[in-house]
């Protein structure tokens, strides 16, 4: 998990609505985005920001909960909660309130937020039991914010939701949204590879990113910022050749790839006069499965079209 620019301004949102007093909010975007580790980065950053708020991440992919004892069961057993198979739906409804209000009493915005991943998934009757859960929070004295991440479906949910007369759940968790974008300039790239370029890892081994394939070339002052410029053009390249115009839009997952990719090349040259050669940035930009899914959108552009 690295800070990406996408993921600063997220931050900045998610600080205001949780000192504002929202109960929720919507944050949408293509698949490979980010989405989901960005969020699991600004949930980790909030204790810096505006001190400790309380979080549980409930991936529900694609699994129906097919009943409020089931939902309830997979939500305890996300908090870790020992007791998560026991009881009615009230029971665990009941454990989730008793688990989530000490904690968000302690928070400074008096809050504990549910991170509920891939949300376009959730019905209807899930999100009628999640205002529930909200309410009984409210009642004593603090508040549940669902944070509700998913596809762009999840912007359409809101509109069937004001359709069918559930304004009140729209009112509760999905008032705030945010559209996460994709990489949009070369020097989003730039501060995206300096991140990296400065990020231990294996964690607590004092091992910069870079070193774990070019060590000699990090010690005689490599950067992966240099890369920027040829990576930028060759993503260029491949947005013209699905045939869209303007700048290009990067999802993190086919930067991150596309880097892991030219690291991986680079090792078997290690030296400390290290020169990276475009056919090689160009080969991995190309091997990452960008263009395909650049031309998988268009497909779906077309056809709505």
């Amino acid at each position: 998990m690295i800070k990406t620019p996408p993921s600063r301004q997220y931050l900045k949102k998610m600080t205001l609505w949780l000192t504002t007093g929202s109960h929720g909010a919507i944050v949408y975007g293509r698949p490979r985005l980010g989405k989901t580790l960005a969020t699991r980065w600004l949930l980790t950053m909030l204790p810096e920001v505006i001190g400790y708020v309380p979080w549980i991440e409930v991936p529900i992919r694609d699994q129906r909960i097919a009943s409020e004892r089931e939902f309830f069961q997979h939500v305890l057993h996300c908090a870790r909660h020992k007791h998560y198979m026991e009881g009615s739906a009230g029971d665990r409804r009941d454990r989730l309130t008793e688990w989530l209000v000490p904690r968000a009493l302690r928070s400074p915005v008096n809050a504990a937020v549910l991170f509920i991943d891939e949300a376009h998934l959730l019905t209807d009757q899930h999100l009628k039991w999640l205002l529930n859960a909200g309410n009984e929070l409210d009642a004593r004295g603090c508040r549940l914010f669902c944070l509700l991440v998913g596809q762009s479906e999840l912007r359409d949910k809101k509109i069937e939701l004001i359709e069918h007369g559930l304004e009140q759940i729209v009112g509760r968790f999905m008032v705030r949204e945010l559209e996460f974008p994709g990489i949009r300039s070369e020097d989003e790239v730039t501060e995206c590879f300096a991140q990296f370029n400065n990020t231990v890892y294996p964690a607590g081994t004092g091992i910069l990113f870079p070193s774990n394939f070019v060590p000699q070339a990090v010690s005689h002052g490599f950067s992966l910022r240099e890369l920027s410029p040829c990576v930028w053009g060759a993503f260029e390249t491949e947005w013209r050749k699905a045939g869209f115009t303007g700048a290009p839009v990067i999802p993190m997952h086919y930067l991150t790839a596309s880097l892991t990719g030219i690291l991986n090349s680079l090792v078997k040259y290690d030296k400390p006069e290290l020169v990276v050669h475009g056919k090689v940035v160009e080969e991995c930009v190309r091997a990452s499965g960008y263009l395909e899914s650049l031309r998988a959108l268009q497909a779906v552009i077309s056809s709505g079209d």
